[in-house]
């Protein structure tokens, strides 16, 4: 048999008939039975990595460990979103998608509509004047309940439903107001404790006037009123009216120390007299359409020194124009 020996399993060459076994025979490269036979493949090598020159600098990348303890899980972003929509009474969809969900629509419609399907939020379409439609979230009172129990501030105050339809399109801004103002925040080393709004505010102060008309009277419930205010940081001008911030942020900065941040979004109905005195007590201004901002900055440049400088008096100029 051509390119085979046969050999019997001693070893010794027979011609007789019997089990055997075959052993190739090296060839001779170039001889004829090489010949028309296809070359062998060489062994495939992987190429030797070059060492990285010493004069580039190397992209360090995270580890595996610490990317993944960074990430925030989808159950996490699902918890502060029903926080959120506790917390604010109203949020719209596109606020939520942007500050919990990292602006992934998809991740964020799965974690709505789980939540939804769990009773803790309801979602509403509002229309508004212009005849344009969006979307708003608030949550069950199952929700706020779950809320509640999951808080880190025993103090924070959770809310269930929409409350006035007049009021759904300006409560939905503030959450994006109050949302901003917290970045600055966070960037800055600071931790946010609670959040406050306007209606919790003005409870607390006319449960206390009320005590002080039930037991002494009218005159008695207002120096009642602006005493408490006045407890609370609240400005309250000459006529005795207590002006309130749409939402307070109560942080503690990066040494231990308490703070506050009073967020305001105007509409076109705001009174000058109100503007400038919620901007003499520092409160950050958002305006909440063209007719907000115009009139905001209006009451600004009313406040600026005739000489022209921006400086002093608490104005600020960090209004920001917000339209849904």
């Amino acid at each position: 048999m051509r390119g085979l020996d046969i050999e019997a399993r001693g070893g010794a060459r027979s011609d007789r008939a019997g089990p055997v076994r075959f052993k190739p025979v090296p060839r001779k490269a170039g001889s004829p039975d090489e010949r028309g036979r296809a070359p062998d493949k060489p062994e495939s090598r992987q190429p030797a990595r070059s060492l990285p020159s010493t004069n580039r600098t190397l992209r360090q990348r995270p580890s595996r460990r610490k990317r993944t303890r960074d990430r925030i899980d989808f159950t996490q972003r699902k918890r502060q979103a029903l926080d959120d929509v506790a917390t604010y009474r109203v949020v719209s969809v596109r606020d939520l998608v942007e500050q919990r969900f990292g602006g992934n629509a998809f991740a964020a419609r799965k974690g709505i509509d789980a939540l939804k399907k769990e009773g803790l939020i309801h979602e509403h379409t509002v229309k508004v004047k212009s005849g344009k439609t969006f979307k708003v979230l608030a949550a069950s009172k199952k929700g706020r309940s779950q809320a509640w129990g999951n808080r880190n501030n025993s103090d924070q105050r959770y809310w269930s439903g929409l409350g006035k339809t007049s009021d759904i399109r300006h409560d939905a801004t503030v959450y994006r107001a109050a949302r901003s103002e917290i970045a600055k925040l966070e960037k800055s080393g600071a931790s946010v404790k609670r959040i406050q709004l306007d209606h919790e505010m003005k409870a607390r102060v006319s449960k206390i006037a009320e005590k002080a008309r039930a037991k002494d009277g009218k005159e008695a419930a207002l120096l009642a009123k602006i005493e408490a205010a006045k407890q609370m940081n609240l400005p309250v001008d000459d006529e005795g009216k207590v002006h309130y911030p749409d939402a307070r942020i109560e942080y503690e900065d990066e040494r231990g120390g308490a703070g506050r941040v009073d967020v305001e979004v105007t509409s076109g109905n705001y009174r000058t007299e109100g503007l400038q005195a919620k901007l003499s007590a520092g409160f950050k201004m958002y305006a909440g359409g063209g007719g907000a901002q115009r009139q905001l900055s209006s009451a600004l440049g009313m406040r600026e020194p005739r000489g022209g400088s921006r400086g002093g008096g608490g104005a600020n100029r960090d209004e920001e124009l917000f339209e849904l």
